[in-house]
């Protein structure tokens, strides 16, 4: 098993976890700290984004830089579809999407604040994100609209993340707590208990949240 990393010391290293004493590879080129990295689904290539405002792609056989995409803004993170196909910035004020395999930009959307964070639904309809100003909020994917917003945490979101199953999202705060967020409000799923407006029984709440 391998071990990817990405430090503020703007290098990429891979490490071979049965002999992690030395990385098997180490991979130079950013010009910032490294924010974030992850493996392509097909494990031949890793994606790393930096504070140097390049996300880039990394042959992990060779060590090379095989292709970069540059934005204007600083990068708070990024997604990758479990398909490989859709890369997901949160750049500055904006969500970028990408093609994953060309590195062109298939759509960006600007959110009313300092973005950190976004994740796109499994099926391609919708995204959410946070940041700056302590919300959540949710987008149409296709037409780029705002749906809604939540608030609910008490510091800026850091990471943002659609379960397997799309049905729920979970929220990451400075505030020190994960919440979790049905993506269908409502919707009777785990604990949560759709509104019976016959009886009126009191329902769950459509959020919860872990203190970390």
């Amino acid at each position: 098993a391998a071990l990817a990393t990405g430090s503020n010391d703007k290098i990429l290293r891979i490490f071979d976890l049965e002999q992690p004493s030395e990385p098997i590879i180490k991979f130079e080129g950013h010009t910032g700290g490294i924010k974030q990295v992850m493996y392509t689904p097909d494990n031949k290539a890793l994606v790393s984004c930096s504070d140097d405002k390049t996300v880039r792609v990394w042959d992990t056989a060779t060590g090379s830089e095989i292709r970069s995409f540059t934005t204007s803004d600083q990068i708070g993170g990024m997604e990758l579809t479990r398909d490989g196909e859709i890369l997901t910035l949160a750049a500055g004020n904006k969500v970028i999407f990408l093609d994953a395999v060309r590195f062109e930009k298939l759509k960006e959307v600007n959110i009313p604040c300092p973005t950190y964070t976004a994740s796109l639904h499994q099926d391609r309809e919708i995204f959410v994100c946070g940041g700056e100003d302590l919300k959540l909020y949710k987008f149409d994917y296709q037409t780029g609209i705002e749906i809604e917003n939540f608030k609910g945490h008490f510091g800026p979101v850091h990471c943002v993340r659609f379960s397997p199953d799309g049905e729920l999202y979970a929220s990451g705060s400075e505030d020190g707590t994960l919440r979790l967020w049905q993506t269908s409000v409502g919707k009777t799923y785990g604990l949560w208990k759709c509104v019976d407006s016959v009886s009126g029984e009191a329902v769950t709440s459509a959020k919860t949240e872990t203190v970390s």
